[in-house]
């Protein structure tokens, strides 16, 4: 569960900091071309992960200790 933990904190980290590498990711593989994600993709992207990661950090995680 400890590396569960770990493992979620760096990817929503990663979302935050570096929107584009999860975009390339799940989409930018499948797109021919150059492309790049939407000012919107990016903002809701990191908007999202900082709530989900406040959620985990508040709620999930006191629980599992």
């Amino acid at each position: 569960m400890v590396l569960f933990a770990i493992l979620f904190v760096i990817i929503a980290f990663l979302n935050i900091f570096f929107p584009k590498f999860g975009w390339y990711m799940r989409y930018g593989w499948m797109v021919k071309g150059n492309s790049e994600p939407s000012d919107a993709y990016i903002l809701m992207s990191r908007i999202s992960s900082i709530i989900i990661l406040i959620v985990f950090l508040f709620v999930i995680l006191p629980s599992l200790f």
